[in-house]
């Protein structure tokens, strides 16, 4: 102890004092705890001191008995967390099985058994959504490194939770009632009680997926381990998937009702558009049909060929005045000629010189234009079954697109009306079937929707909560009007030699990007395998000899067209075949240009065109295209990752 210590605890020691004494005195000095809680004894000054215990080594044995309990009480808590995981995980997998054996039960008990087994069920998950809300559990959410997976399977709990307490109810009264194997109703159409019977139970149900897909949001499935991940990530997908769903049932059910004529007869024109001859959504549109639905069924009208318009004296008549910032992109039939309507990429604006000739032709209007190809009707038929032509023939899944794309114009080679006939009594055979047999609904829905995802399938509506729906869907084939959404690029074929060479064509896809310059360059590989034995009159280009070109030529104008806010930089070609076909415009924003290119037989050949993009953020990259006979592939290069998001899916 240094010498101001002690003189500040007014002791008067000689600092000669050994180092034996100088320690004694410091303990006899330094207060012990039990100095400090004892009374003073009776005559402290005169009585010779106590020998103080040593306390040090008790408090290490409690300290170490507090420990040891600790890890007793872990052990004990941890046991219990565990027993009660399996407790929990054996409900979910009674539940499981109960939800299986509900589907079963669907077609073939009864409503008694269909709710005991749903009561099961509902139990099952209570209970184990209330083990996994337990304190044990919580705690054991917030352990470092693995509490993330508590965490999940707690959320992943409450949601089948919130599902089977809130949807299953009215979800099994939607299966019961939905008999999908009595969709198809005598005479054609559709029949809509079930999706009556239903509607005040859609939205509940989207209700209790949308608060489940809330409850999910915050896992992050590429965390969690696989013992957790892998049977989560099941049900974490249904969800995903389901809850958008069922969100777009519940605000189009009631549109989708009233475009099938629950409220009302609508009115719909089915254009036909055919691939052999370009147009910058498909093909000529030469034969079309009418038809009403009411309350689900489906009755036809009448035929709506190109020859009924030109004999009623409605050809080259201005339909829809269009900008001439427009107009300036197309050959000047764009307006004038129904084969010609869809020359413009702009799917409404073709819908609108429909309608409008249509109105001007029979003084009626009609509610709505549906769009689609030969492909389309193979698809179809891959699910409905063949049909019967009123030649005798069979139009299959297989031969539908040879048949009426190609060897029609064989079998009539000079006899464009009796082709067009053809065509469309094949059309309304093949609708009459898809109308009156039986198929499977869902399998129609997935043809359909890959005929929609290559382009095929277009929809225009004048109610404006149905062509909402067609947006919400992808099929309404407009122009984008701003790149918010998505960023719309696209090439486009449109046969400038009037000719049905295009059968023979196939197309393909690429898009490359520049990050740093912000530029595109997309580029579409075009191939002809039209051989020396392919002819006919209405087969051949009918313009060619007047370019010095062989019949077998193809003459395309390609369409390049730039989101609005882009600029076209450069294309490839720079100039185009004919120069009084060199055009360029603006459609709803977007900017076009057209150079005309000649494909000799069996050639391949290469158009490009570089966008330098608006700034600011982008929507997903969106890149639409002319469907051919054959399916089109695209391919977007790694490289645009840093300029577009991922679409959504």
């Amino acid at each position: 102890m240094e010498p101001h210590d002690a003189a500040s605890l007014g002791l008067e020691e000689s600092s000669r004092r050994s180092a034996l004494g100088r320690e004694a005195e410091r303990v006899a000095v330094a207060p012990s705890l039990e100095d400090l809680f004892a009374p003073d004894p009776p005559n402290a000054a005169t009585e010779p001191r106590r020998k103080r215990r040593r306390i040090w080594p008790w408090i290490m044995l409690v300290i170490l008995l507090v420990l040891l309990g600790v890890a007793a009480l872990a052990v004990y808590f941890g046991l219990q967390f565990l027993d009660e995981a399996r407790v929990a995980r054996s409900a979910l997998e009674r539940a499981k099985f109960g939800m299986t054996t509900l589907s079963a039960q669907l077609t073939t008990a009864d409503e008694a058994q269909l709710q005991a087994t749903a009561a099961q069920v509902t139990a099952d998950v209570a209970e184990a959504a209330e083990i996994t809300e337990g304190p044990l559990w919580d705690v054991a959410a917030r352990v470092p490194f693995v509490g993330h997976n508590v965490d999940a399977v707690q959320r992943v709990t409450r949601a089948v939770d919130v599902l089977v307490a809130r949807a299953l109810p009215p979800g099994l009264t939607f299966m019961a009632n939905a008999d999908f194997t009595k969709i198809t109703v005598e005479g054609g159409g559709i029949n809509l009680e079930p999706f009556k019977q239903v509607q005040g139970s859609v939205p509940e149900i989207a209700a209790a997926f949308a608060e489940a897909k809330e409850i999910i949001d915050p896992i992050d499935p590429a965390t969690l381990l696989p013992e957790v991940g892998e049977p989560l990530g099941e049900i974490l997908d249904v969800i995903d998937q389901a809850a958008p769903a069922m969100a777009t049932a519940d605000k189009y059910l009631p549109t989708l009702l009233d475009m099938a004529g629950a409220a009302g007869t609508k009115t719909y024109m089915l254009i036909f558009q055919n691939n052999a001859e370009s147009r910058a959504t498909g093909g000529n549109p030469a034969a079309s049909m009418v038809i009403t639905v009411t309350d689900g069924k489906v009755a036809y009208v009448d035929q709506a060929a190109v020859e009924d318009f030109i004999q009623a004296g409605k050809s080259e008549i201005v339909h829809v005045d269009l900008p001439d910032e427009t107009t300036g992109i197309y050959l000047p039939t764009l307006e004038r000629h129904s084969q010609d309507f869809n020359f413009t990429p702009d799917f409404p604006t073709t819908a609108a010189l429909f309608q409008s000739l249509w109105a001007s032709t029979t003084g009626t209007t009609i509610d709505g234009v549906i769009s689609i190809d030969p492909v389309v009707l193979s698809q179809l038929l891959a699910v409905a079954g063949p049909v019967t032509l009123s030649t005798g023939e069979q139009l299959t899944a297989d031969n539908a697109v040879q048949l009426l794309l190609s060897d029609v114009y064989k079998r009539f080679p000079l006899d464009g009306a009796a082709s067009d006939a053809f065509f469309a009594d094949a059309a309304k055979r093949v609708f009459d079937h898809l109308t009156t047999s039986s198929w499977d609904p869902m399998k129609m829905l997935d043809a359909l929707e890959a005929s929609a995802e290559q382009q095929r399938v277009y929809l225009s509506f004048s109610d404006p909560a149905a062509q909402a729906l067609a947006t919400e869907f992808d099929v309404d084939g407009a122009l984008a009007p701003d790149t918010s959404a998505q960023t719309q690029l696209g090439i486009y074929l449109n046969d400038s030699a009037v000719s049905k060479l295009e059968y023979y064509l196939a197309n393909s896809l690429t898009a490359t990007c520049d990050p740093a310059a912000r530029t595109i360059t997309t580029s579409m590989s075009l191939q002809s395998s039209v051989t020396p034995d392919v002819g006919g009159y209405y087969t051949l280009g009918l313009r060619n000899g007047s370019f010095g070109l062989p019949g077998n030529t193809m003459m395309l104008d390609v369409l390049f067209f730039a989101p609005p806010g882009a600029q076209i930089v450069s294309t490839d070609p720079a100039t185009g075949e004919v120069a009084q076909w060199e055009r360029s415009g603006v459609e709803k924003g977007n900017t076009a240009v057209s150079k005309t290119i000649f494909l000799a037989p069996g050639e391949t050949r290469t158009v490009s065109y570089t966008v330098a993009l608006p700034q600011g953020a982008l929507g997903p990259l969106n890149l639409r295209y002319t469907p051919t006979a054959a399916a089109t592939p695209v391919t977007i290069d790694a490289s645009c990752d840093q300029l577009f998001p991922p679409a959504d899916n």
